[in-house]
């Protein structure tokens, strides 16, 4: 990407603001050599990550990064096989903790359908490390120093240290607290120089005080003196303390060994922490800036909506600007400090974001080209002087564009043609404008000079643009206007500042003709936007305003018709009962009869058919309200593939087939096919077939996990392919309650076996775990009790 567009643009700044959200310096390399690229599936797959982080931050616990140290310099010692310190041991442990964590952390978000799959993939290759890990922890403290229990040997010679030391302390105590050498001491105090113990006495009184000289005060009244009585003890602390580096030393040199045996794989989850921690500080940066994941494009098609300029801190005001769908050059122009560079800038800055894997400052659904080259020119629009020299260093700049220019090119100038004779200025910048149309190349360009306005009326793929000014307050309002060229405004601000009408008159005449109806356009389609803008305003609310109409006649009508089938069905339920009273008393009278037997058999079957009259009036009443209740329901709108309630059956099932002009569908209800009436029919709601599928989803996952083999087979998989397999297969036999399962690993190198036996002695289901008996499989099997 030209370095100059980089500059003028500002993206060090982005850098500068991105580096503010990294959890540790390990991290600085990736954010100073974040560049643009220009491969589509590559930034699709940065912004992928960064919107995937984004989510997680928001929805979820705050990833475990703290602890990440650089290291980087440690593991180069380690390769050159250089010993090191206690310090730089514990902080390569606390960076392989937190990948520990880290990978813990996103595999505890892993599903089948998870929505981080990007980030989850990156984090399941930090390697585990947990002998070494175990190994470190045992030797070093919380400060990097080496424990007594380190090893047997270095806990003997500490302790003797610790005798010997007191032994000398209680010696030279009593010395200090006799009656004999009071005198002779400067201060009561033990103290140690040159590594031994000393006592401070009077330099008068040196040749009655037996020892060995180490130093002496400033001074020179006072010499510390190692008494003659402890020179054997000290000269033993000495040996001891000697012994207790060279213990040191082979610990420390021991450690060192067992990380350069893991060398290879520490740096490549140093590399991934850091590329996760790059990640979030991107994912954080998009939250700060309220931004979103733009749609990328590679036909050049720009379309930001409300996009805001990351650098300016104050309040701004978002811009829309489109680009390459219907036009590939766009003329900007307004007043001075009115923001159309900042509109340039915008636009060259967020693509230049955008392609370096970024979130931008503007709405989602927000558009950016992929430009293999962005070039610009934009100089101090500020600047009240314009010479020669501006002029020169604007060309130098504008030929070299003109000469590496492609089809895929964005080309962002500022004040085009500036600095020169208006007219051939003009006639300049419109000639460049021509041939970087002709070239295909995406252009945005600002200038003072109406000549260009009336160049991209009358040029097709060229579109006007302007920054609106408010005569009123005399202000910019930054309004960026699509489509629109901004008028000079001169006459009227000077109005408004109090000038004489007939000056500004007598100015109005020195106006060509074409320039004076161009700003009278200009004005109308000013005002004629004006016009509509409130026009639609007020359509919007009109709008607005039917829809509650709409929605609170809709609700009525629901609660009405809710309330009519609530009377329907209680009428059906009521006729039912009636039926069923007249069956039952119509039963009871016909066995009172039999028992008195007062009637014959011809007069029973009359009384019978009488009754079977009267309970078929009874039905058809019931049929009836049945019927008008089905009348009164509503037709429901469905379509082939909606999941709908048959109410008669209380069975769900899915419309296959319609028969409109029949009022009728057929419906597949688990192994039956219905053909029913529409009013029969109820719709089942989107959120309630959702959570049918999620608990069918349920089931599913249930019946699968239930189906677990006893066995597992590890054998050719890689390290960390394994501890993944088995890492699921331990939940899924909790899952299901399994007894004992049998790890099958091979005998080989023991490398699985000891990944197998790692994931075993952490994992909490896990009661008790054992090397297979021959029958069995021998080591080549670890049998588990869960």
């Amino acid at each position: 990407m030209d370095k100059h567009a980089m500059n003028v643009l500002e993206f060090e700044k982005i850098k500068g603001q991105l580096k503010e959200y990294i959890t540790s310096k390990l991290t600085e390399t990736f954010v100073e050599n974040i560049k643009p690229a220009t491969d589509l599936d590559y930034i699709t797959a940065r912004q992928e990550e960064v919107t995937q982080a984004k989510k997680i931050l928001i929805r979820e616990d705050e990833p475990p990064l703290a602890g990440i140290r650089d290291i980087r310099s440690y593991l180069k010692k380690i390769d050159k096989e250089i010993v090191l310190t206690g310090q730089e041991l514990l902080a390569i442990l606390n960076t392989l903790i937190t990948g520990h964590r880290l990978n813990n952390y996103f595999l505890s978000l892993d599903d089948e359908d998870s929505e981080y799959y990007r980030i989850i993939k990156i984090a399941t290759s930090i390697g585990r490390f947990k002998k070494l890990e175990r190994s470190i922890k045992s030797a070093l403290d919380n400060q990097g120093n080496v424990k007594d229990s380190a090893s047997s040997k270095l806990r003997g010679i500490r302790t003797e240290m610790r005798k010997v030391s007191d032994r000398i302390k209680d010696k030279l105590n009593s010395m200090i607290n006799s009656n004999r050498y009071q005198k002779y001491i400067q201060e009561q105090v033990v103290t140690i120089r040159d590594e031994r113990y000393v006592i401070p006495i009077k330099r008068e009184y040196q040749q009655k005080f037996p020892g060995v000289v180490h130093d002496q005060s400033a001074s020179g009244q006072t010499l510390f003196i190692e008494p003659m009585p402890i020179v054997k003890l000290n000269n033993k602390l000495r040996q001891l303390i000697s012994q207790e580096e060279q213990e040191v030393y082979r610990i420390l040199q021991e450690l060192s060994f067992k990380v350069k045996a893991k060398l290879e794989e520490i740096k490549d989850t140093v590399q991934i922490i850091a590329i996760l921690d790059f990640i979030f500080a991107k994912a954080r940066y998009s939250l700060e800036l309220d931004a979103a994941e733009p749609l990328l494009n590679q036909e050049g098609n720009t379309d930001l909506i409300k996009a805001r300029h990351p650098l300016l801190v104050e309040d701004v005001v978002p811009i829309d600007i489109h680009l390459g769908k219907e036009f590939n050059t766009l003329v900007i122009t307004g007043p001075n400090t009115g923001g159309k560079t900042v509109s340039l800038k915008t636009v060259g800055l967020l693509t230049l974001m955008a392609q370096s894997g970024l979130h931008i400052p503007a709405l989602s659904g927000s558009r950016v080209g992929v430009f293999n080259q962005i070039y610009a020119d934009i100089g101090d629009e500020q600047s009240i002087e314009q010479n020669l020299s501006t002029f020169s260093s604007h060309m130098k700049q504008i030929t070299k564009i003109i000469d590496q220019v492609k089809e895929d090119s964005l080309v962002l100038l500022d004040e085009l043609g500036a600095g020169t004779d208006p007219v051939e200025g003009a006639a300049l910048a419109m000639s460049l404008l021509d041939y970087l149309h002709q070239k295909k190349a995406k252009t945005i360009a600002t200038t003072h000079y109406s000549e260009l306005k009336s160049y991209a009326y009358n040029n097709q793929g060229v579109e006007n643009a302007s920054v609106e000014f408010d005569v009123e307050t005399l202000q910019p309002t930054y309004n960026l206007q699509m489509g629109l060229p901004g008028r000079s405004n001169a006459f009227q601000i000077a109005s408004r500042l109090g000038l004489k009408d007939e000056v500004i008159e007598e100015a109005s005449k020195f106006l060509n003709q074409e320039e004076a109806k161009l700003d009278q356009v200009i004005k109308e389609i000013e005002s004629d936007k004006k016009e509509y803008h409130d026009k639609r305003e007020e359509a919007e609310e009109r709008k607005q305003q039917v829809e509650q109409l709409k929605d609170e006649y809709e609700t009525k009508l629901k609660s009405l018709e809710e309330r009519k089938e609530k009377e329907l069905k209680e009428a059906y339920r009521e006729a039912n009962k009636v039926i069923k009273r007249a069956q039952k008393q119509a039963k009871e009278i016909i066995d009172e009869l039999k028992e008195k037997q007062r009637l014959s058999d011809r007069e029973i079957e009359a009384t019978k058919s009488k009754l079977r009259k009267g309970r078929k009036e009874v039905k058809q009443k019931a049929n009836k309200l049945a019927e008008e209740a089905r009348q009164a329901r509503q037709t429901p709108k469905l379509k082939i593939g909606d999941q709908v309630k048959v109410r008669s059956l209380n069975k769900e099932g899915e419309v296959i087939e319609l028969y409109l002009d029949k009022k009728e569908a057929v419906v597949q209800a688990g192994i039956m096919k219905l053909t029913v009436d529409l009013r029969e029919l109820e719709k089942v709601t989107r959120s309630k077939q959702k959570n049918e599928k999620k608990t069918n989803a349920s089931n599913i996952k249930a019946v699968k996990s239930r189906n677990i083999s006893p066995k597992l087979d590890l054998r050719g998989l890689r390290a960390l392919e394994a501890k993944n397999k088995l890492d699921k297969y331990l939940d899924d036999a909790m899952l299901t309650n399994l007894n004992q399962a049998e790890i099958i690993h091979g005998k080989g190198t023991g490398t699985l076996r000891e990944v197998v036996h790692e994931r075993l002695k952490e994992y909490s289901g896990v009661r008790e775990y054992r090397l297979g008996r021959p029958k069995e499989g021998g080591i080549g099997v670890t049998i588990v009790n869960f």
